[in-house]
């Protein structure tokens, strides 16, 4: 097995070769929403294929999108961005390993519990990772003293709202992140790619309104308009040359996102009442999910954002050998906690699948709990 291939990969893989056998399985483990992307998206890709999109565009992107895009973010934050301030990328996994890669620092420190793919790509571009842990019992918001031990680190990488726990940081645990950060100089690498899902009570602040240059936040069209196989995220900063460094280092990469996809996400911009469908469809899964799975026994932190859950398995029951047997007794593929960090106790669930699909995994998972206890 590839020792950077994070562990929900690793159970993706076995429950697609399970499904090649001829079993059907539930997929929880991977953040793809059960949901079609609009219609109106997706004519306007058609039609900008048609017009002759189809060749080399802005490395940087189409300038109408980043202005949409600056707009967008300025209507949503407390910011002023112009197109300047803006970088497509080809997914936010570009985004995110591109910007370890252009930054060419040594020391990490990543707030845990995290998407598995940022202890991966350190892993392949040689960063020392200092891991940052928040705790259940402090509702996942890290403790002075975690946050303090960002100061030993060159760039200080977190998911805000949180993916996997739904998490958002309150903005006094911000200021202190900002305030360490620039006391060195150092960067911030700021997944806020759930920020407008956010359904709970607690404010989401970015760190673009900080007005800190060292920073970098990275967003995506994945989720808030259910366009994961597009493959279209992007990047901002209140640094201008940070965004030309990047833009430039992308293109010897990459090129770029293919024009006609880019004219896909303005149109997905120009209709922003599918984020509020798609947000009210996140919203009422998670909400039954978690019921339901505290009447099993499982115990969370309430998300509030995005598209899981993150809960502790009930008393008595190991979690490594949970989401095992859920997989291959329960046919119910869910992602374990050490994926995260050290968290072996925890199981995160994806919530963004149809209402009777998450009624049978719930049955599923009763099953696989009655036939370990």
């Amino acid at each position: 097995m590839d020792s950077n291939e994070p562990p929900h990969y690793r159970i993706s893989r076995i429950a697609r070769e399970l499904e090649a056998k001829g079993l059907d399985i539930i997929h929880m483990e991977i953040g793809d929403p059960e949901l079609d992307t609009d219609k109106r998206i997706i004519d306007a890709m058609y039609r900008a294929a048609l017009e002759g999109y189809t060749h080399y565009g802005f490395s940087q992107g189409l300038p109408e999108l980043r202005d949409a895009i600056a707009e967008y973010l300025n209507s949503k934050l407390d910011t002023d961005l112009d197109r300047d301030n803006i970088c497509l990328t080809p997914g936010g996994k570009v985004a995110i390993y591109l910007t370890l890669r252009l930054l060419n620092k040594k020391r990490i420190g990543v707030l845990e519990p995290i998407w598995g793919l940022y202890h991966s790509f350190s892993k392949v571009i040689d960063l020392e990772v200092v891991s940052i842990r928040s705790e259940f019992e402090n509702r996942w918001i890290p403790t002075d003293e975690e946050i303090r031990k960002f100061g030993e680190t060159d760039i200080i990488s977190l998911v805000n709202p949180s993916n996997p726990t739904g998490t958002i940081l309150p903005k006094e645990t911000i200021d202190k992140i900002v305030e360490i950060a620039s006391e060195k100089g150092g960067y911030i690498v700021a997944d806020e790619l759930y920020f407008d899902l956010t359904y709970g009570k607690t404010r989401f602040t970015s760190f673009l309104e900080y007005d800190y240059d060292n920073t970098i936040s990275i967003f995506s069209f994945s989720k808030n308009f259910a366009m994961t196989g597009f493959r279209v995220g992007f990047i901002a900063s209140t640094s201008k040359d940070l965004i030309t460094r990047f833009a430039r280092y992308m293109r010897l990469v990459l090129g770029g996102v293919p024009p006609f996809i880019q004219f896909a996400a303005l149109e997905a911009l120009n209709n922003k009442d599918i984020i509020e469908r798609n947000r009210k469809f996140y919203k009422e899964q998670t909400r039954y999910l978690m019921n339901e799975l505290k009447k099993l026994g499982f115990r969370m932190v309430e998300p509030e954002a995005g598209i899981y859950l993150f809960p502790k398995v009930p008393e008595g029951i190991d979690g490594i050998e949970f989401v095992e047997k859920l997989l291959t007794l329960g046919r119910v593929a869910v992602s374990p906690g050490t994926g995260f960090g050290d968290y072996p106790d925890f199981v995160r669930f994806t919530t963004a699948l149809k209402k009777e699909k998450l009624e049978e995994a719930v049955k599923r998972i009763r099953h696989t709990l009655e036939e370990m206890v």
